[in-house]
């Protein structure tokens, strides 16, 4: 028998805010003044690359491995294109698959030197100057938070326009409150951002606990018979597009209630939770729930809609194929997937569960993969998740926790 979930949970500050402090303090020069800085390794990475690329030191070409990090790719990306040296930015062979050519192609439009539109590039870096640049902002929102994070920097300041359908937007607007935290003057206009060339303030910044990882608790609870979780530092006004966790669990049953020290999470009664017809989710603007609430709709055999997923192919791994081939060694469900949708329905459990049979979950070197199947050991004694180190990037201390309550 599993714990109860009962307790208090200290969740990891988060990676996005991190990184992007990092960032900004790297382009002012002054050294960062944060409290709660993620220690995920993408961070701790994050930190180290910007270190190397900055010690007086190196020898040219310089290679900076990025490994699994998209974020840390994208970012040191714009930062290596304006800094002067060449720069060989490279990562593992999954995220030399990853879209990096909208991010190139914008940058290129500014004076960049850069000899590929994916990974490993060459980067023969030198001085911008800014001005005004078209983005595809379709793929990530992360190509724009790139270039904003520069911008101040650049003698011209930046125009950016966004065209395609922009994605993930709430992460967009994340870097710029963060920008305007540190002295930045941004202006918005539909889908066009400009940028005022202005030196960043040195100021401390108070790093958010992180609603991606978040996610995972309200998973559980939303499988738990009962029980009652505070989880730490959540904030109801938070900048992090994934506190739109609290709405979408709200679907399947779990109840949030914000206090002084964070919020508390319970399961609502089983009465009160009854679809009798498909339940929708998007996922245009928070990508990363899409684990968690992907898993919880299977284990509940609740009939789902899923839309807005096509970006979910492309980050650690394909997060859509990765979760049908592994849940179907638990489930049996009719899957219905077009470009941009998936539809769910009849589920139910498959032979392995009646027969007792152990299972093992791949997770294909991906962090939310591993976090999203961690809930199902809680409800089936004979299931087990590989590669467990791999929730290192953005959760070091998830197993530990995780363990509290086995």
């Amino acid at each position: 028998m599993t714990k109860p979930l009962q307790g208090t949970v200290d969740l990891p500050g988060s990676k996005s805010e991190s990184n992007r402090a990092l960032m900004i303090a790297a382009y002012s020069g002054f050294p960062l003044e944060a409290n709660n800085l993620s220690e995920a390794h993408d961070t701790v990475l994050l930190q180290a690359l910007l270190k190397q690329v900055n010690s007086p030191n190196t020898s040219e070409p310089v290679v900076v491995d990025c490994e699994d990090a998209g974020t840390v790719a994208r970012f040191m990306m714009t930062y290596l294109a304006g800094k002067p040296g060449t720069w060989v930015l490279t990562g593992t062979e999954r995220l030399c698959q990853r879209p990096m050519a909208p991010l190139v192609d914008a940058l290129r439009q500014l004076g960049a030197e850069i000899d590929t539109v994916a990974l490993p590039a060459v980067i023969h870096g030198k001085e911008l100057g800014g001005g005004s640049v078209i983005l595809d902002a379709s793929q990530s929102s992360q190509f724009a938070s790139s270039l904003l994070m520069a911008a101040p920097t650049w003698k011209d300041g930046l125009r950016l326009g966004l065209k395609g359908n922009p994605v993930s937007m709430p992460y967009l607007e994340m870097t710029v409150k963060m920008m305007e935290h540190f002295g930045a003057h941004v202006m918005r206009n539909a889908n066009e951002i400009v940028v005022a060339p202005q030196y960043y303030r040195s100021r401390l910044f108070e790093v958010s606990s992180d609603w991606s990882a978040a996610s995972y608790w309200y998973e559980m609870m939303a499988l738990d018979d009962g029980g009652e979780l505070l989880l730490k530092g959540l904030k109801s006004d938070s900048m992090q597009g994934d506190s739109a966790a609290v709405e979408m669990f709200s679907k399947l049953g779990v109840k949030s209630e914000f206090v002084e020290t964070g919020v508390l999470i319970s399961r609502l009664s089983q009465e009160k939770t009854t679809h009798l017809q498909p339940v929708v989710f998007d996922f245009k603007n928070v990508p990363d729930l899409f684990p968690a609430i992907f898993v919880t709709c299977v284990a509940l055999h609740i009939n789902s809609v899923f839309n807005s997923i096509s970006t979910l192919y492309n980050k650690e791994s394909d997060r859509i194929n990765s979760l049908f081939i592994e849940l179907q060694k638990l489930y049996t469900f009719i899957n219905i997937v077009s470009d941009d949708s998936i539809i769910i329905k009849e589920i139910s459990l498959t032979g392995n569960w009646y027969n007792n049979k152990n299972v093992i979950f791949n997770t294909y070197h991906d962090h939310r993969i591993a976090m999203a199947l961690a809930s199902l050991s809680r409800k089936f004694k004979n299931v087990t998740v590989d590669n467990h180190d791999v929730v290192n990037k953005s959760y070091p201390g998830f197993w530990r926790q995780f363990l509290n309550f086995i």
